[in-house]
């Protein structure tokens, strides 16, 4: 039997090292199987900043719906998806 686990995004995803966090509870928890910490939290992190950038621009709104809740799998996403993911982890936010 496959895991899932649906998450509502929040204000501290923004944060990398809170998906981290998040990621290894839900390891630890045993939600998601066939996905690493890192894919996890990269998961959480990017969700967190479609969502929060659709909230600020009042723009997307169809992304935005999409991005929350946090819908994961156990293997994760598509191979597509996965590289998104990564490299809106790599994007540093504006300070």
């Amino acid at each position: 039997m496959s895991n899932t686990v649906s998450i509502p995004v929040r204000r501290e995803f923004l944060d990398k090292q809170e998906c981290l966090k998040e990621a290894r509870k839900l390891l630890r928890e045993g939600a998601l199987r066939g996905m690493n910490e890192k894919q996890i939290a990269r998961e959480l992190y990017s969700h967190a900043v479609v969502y929060y950038f659709c909230d600020r621009t009042g723009r997307f709104s169809f992304l935005k719906e999409h991005a929350s809740p946090i819908d994961m799998r156990d293997g994760g996403d598509n191979p597509l998806m996965r590289t998104a993911f990564a490299a809106c982890w790599l994007m540093r936010p504006r300070e």
